[in-house]
């Protein structure tokens, strides 16, 4: 019982591991470099939190994203564009990625919802225009302040520069307007963005607008542009409207204008702690943070209700097997015990049976032995030998009767123990003369019980089967006869 109690324990373990492993874990898919001056990284889902680095040089970009899981040990993407190569490194519990660029350059990095991934762009901040300085600030502001990344992308796509018109279209379904997002990502789309999630956002405004036909063209060239095996729309927070469209003063674009070009190059080498779309107090990731916890609920729910399922299913079987055991081990007691009443009264029929046939045997010889071997002359012999003593016993009792007139006068209760003596002796005697002499056994043991079941003299007996054996031996006969009538001749 209790090595299936650590079983079961254990395997609860390993599932647990196996779970976090497979669905709390963000998974590691593809990367590919398209345009020449972006880098897109594919994961199952959305990874909570990064950091990223830029070198001395402004060269080599290294993006650190945390509990990220992949099969893979390396992985590597090559171009002929600004981004030479990007690399892949597996560590225990996070993914690094080494960007290498051809020249020094400045770099954003934006979060894909529809496609699950994330954008890396570089940029050369010396040659960047007024609208697409707009776009890169908004692009950074993602990460910290909606109202102004919205903002920011509003000031880019009246230029217009079409990727920021993707970003603001974005923000609006977020906020739950899909009339207005799909608006200006229709604008976006026909001014040339390049940013594959136009399509999937587009079709989620339609899907809402209830437009199936234009629903399904978008879901497709999103499938098809983007190669992702599956289509999920993004959730849409009401929440969020008033964080993304609050309005600023009027100085927020001469505020903007007074950043200074230096201050501007070092947002490059800021730590992008969030990836994920949230306002002034991180709403995306509070969103996960409960989604997680109420998968991690859920899970401990069933995990429990299994593991009680499993511990009250395995005590009705020991108890079950426990009654059994017990049923067994008594069928076994009972079962020796009666083997043991067996066995003598077994071996006493069998010994039984044996004596019996072993005497049915010998009877049958003793039958048959007169017949073959009782010489005529030798029975009469013998015949007149016990005549001759019947006569002389006769004798002794007639003298023996006259003497006790001269005896003493016995009391009447000694007369009467004397006379049913007497008789008895008499019935002795008959049943010893009807008796057969191949009735009688030959062993001793044999003979004195059947003397005690007969009431009979085991001497008596004896005499008996020595009187026939003498009829059986000649040299026995020839002294008997010399002994005795040779007296009475002398």
């Amino acid at each position: 019982m209790v090595k299936k109690i650590f079983f079961v324990f254990v395997f609860f373990f390993l599932f647990l591991t196996l779970y976090f492993k497979l669905f709390s874990q963000v998974n590691y898919q593809k990367m590919q470099i398209n345009p020449l001056n972006r880098l897109t990284i594919f994961f199952t889902d959305l990874p909570l939190t990064y950091n990223s680095y830029l070198n001395s040089e402004k060269t080599i970009i290294s993006l650190v994203i945390n509990d990220v899981n992949t099969k893979l040990k390396e992985d590597s993407v090559v171009s002929d564009g600004i981004i030479k190569k990007a690399e892949l490194k597996k560590f225990a519990n996070h993914i690094e990625i080494n960007i290498y660029l051809k020249s020094p350059r400045g770099y954003s990095i934006s979060p894909l919802e529809f496609s699950r991934a994330l954008m890396l762009e570089v940029f050369d901040w010396n040659s960047l225009s007024q609208a697409e300085d707009n776009y890169r600030m908004g692009q950074l502001s993602l990460g910290d302040n909606l109202a102004v990344a919205r903002k920011y992308f509003e000031l880019a796509f009246q230029e217009p520069i079409a990727n920021a018109g993707f970003f603001l279209g974005y923000l609006y379904l977020k906020a739950n307007l899909p009339d207005q997002a799909k608006q200006i990502l229709s604008k976006a789309e026909n001014l040339g963005c390049n940013i594959p999630d136009i399509f999937s956002a587009l079709a989620q405004c339609y899907y809402l607008l209830n437009d199936r036909n234009n629903y399904e063209k978008y879901k497709s060239k999103f499938l098809s542009e983007q190669k992702v095996a599956n289509f999920k729309f993004i959730e849409i927070h009401p929440e969020l409207k008033d964080s993304i469209f609050k309005e600023f003063p009027s100085l927020f674009v001469e505020q903007k204008k007074e950043f200074s070009q230096d201050s501007i190059k070092t947002l490059d080498t800021i730590k992008i702690s969030e990836p994920t779309i949230r306002n002034e107090k991180s709403s995306r990731e509070t969103q996960e943070k409960y989604s997680f916890i109420e998968k991690i609920l859920v899970f401990l729910l069933v995990s429990i209700l299994v593991v009680t399922i499993l511990l009250i299913s395995l005590y009705f079987k020991w108890k079950k097997e426990k009654k059994l055991l017990l049923i067994k081990k008594k069928f076994e007691n009972e079962l020796v015990k009666q083997r043991q009443k067996a066995i003598p009264n077994k071996f006493a029929t069998q010994t039984y049976k044996k004596t019996e046939e072993f005497s049915k045997n010998e009877i049958e010889e003793k039958k048959q032995e007169p017949e073959k071997y009782i010489n005529p002359e030798i029975k009469a012999l013998a015949e007149q030998i016990i005549d001759s003593k019947k006569a002389e016993l006769a004798q002794e009792i007639t003298e023996e009767e006259s003497s006790k007139q001269f005896r003493k006068k016995y009391p009447p209760r000694v007369e009467i123990a004397m006379q049913i003596q007497k008789e008895q002796a008499e019935l002795i005697k008959k049943k010893v003369d009807s008796l057969e002499i191949s009735e009688l056994p030959t062993g001793q043991d044999k003979l004195e019980d059947f003397a005690k079941k007969f009431g009979i003299s085991k001497t008596s007996l004896l005499a008996k089967i020595n009187i026939e054996a003498i009829e059986k031996n000649k040299d026995l006969y020839k002294e008997l006869y010399e002994k005795f009538f040779q007296k009475k001749n002398d």
